[in-house]
């Protein structure tokens, strides 16, 4: 897509659609300080919106398939779902219901594309009461290589039954940019969530806007008409 609205938008989920940001770095502190791990918070920060148990590797310096890992991320699983429940439809950034329904309205196809299980996701959108604004569900997953690799956003455009050229990625990652760009995908960056929008900038996020309700207007503009030539005088 070169310019004017797109046919199918994939939305990255938490940080984009879900406000959950905070709550992940902070469970994730309180998970890694009762294990003896004080991670820079910026280090931490880079970590929302990846698979989480190699994250946790990384932090805690522990092979990802070890008892270690394995305890850490069920303390946390734990703790994240006492969170999603409590939340329910809070989890929604503002706008982000309103403009979800603006966006199916005017036919876009819409799919999110995130570094959680499939699972997970779906019952994350159905707390948000946002499920049934999308077609396509796609998690770390439904595809062999996980974000910034182009196969989840080929994949779900793939099931969105359109052309890769036709679709936009929106997310508040370096990765989600950089999947979208790996699949010739136009990048909206989002500035609310965890990446700043000079890093959304960096990394080739055009444009980086800092709310839901600019997504929207940005891909409800309608394509430039085709200019007619002139008749010959």
């Amino acid at each position: 897509m070169t310019g004017g609205a797109p046919a199918g938008v994939l939305f990255d989920l938490d940080g984009t659609l879900a406000d959950t940001p905070g709550a992940i770095t902070t469970l994730l502190t309180a998970v890694l300080a009762e294990r003896g791990v004080r991670p820079d918070p910026d280090e931490l920060r880079a970590t929302v919106g990846l698979p989480l148990e190699p994250s946790l590797a990384r932090l805690l310096g522990r092979p990802a398939d070890g008892p270690e890992v394995a305890g850490a991320a069920a303390d946390y699983q734990a703790r994240f779902r006492a969170h999603l429940t409590g939340a329910g439809a809070a989890l929604c950034y503002p706008g982000v219901p309103e403009g979800l329904r603006r966006l199916t309205a005017a036919g876009l196809r819409l799919a999110v594309a995130t570094s959680k299980p499939r699972g997970a996701a779906e019952k994350i959108l159905a707390l948000m009461g946002a499920a049934d604004a999308f077609t396509v569900v796609a998690g770390h997953d439904s595809v062999d290589h996980g974000k910034p690799h182009p196969a989840m956003a080929r994949y779900a455009a793939e099931r969105l039954g359109l052309p890769a050229g036709s679709c936009v990625v929106v997310g508040d990652g370096v990765a989600d940019v950089g999947m979208g760009r790996a699949a010739g995908m136009r990048v909206i960056g989002v500035s609310y969530g965890a990446a700043t929008a000079a890093e959304l900038t960096a990394a080739g996020a055009d444009p980086v806007v800092g709310s839901f309700a600019e997504v929207v207007d940005l891909l409800l503009v309608p394509a430039a008409p085709t200019a007619r030539p002139e008749e010959p005088r």
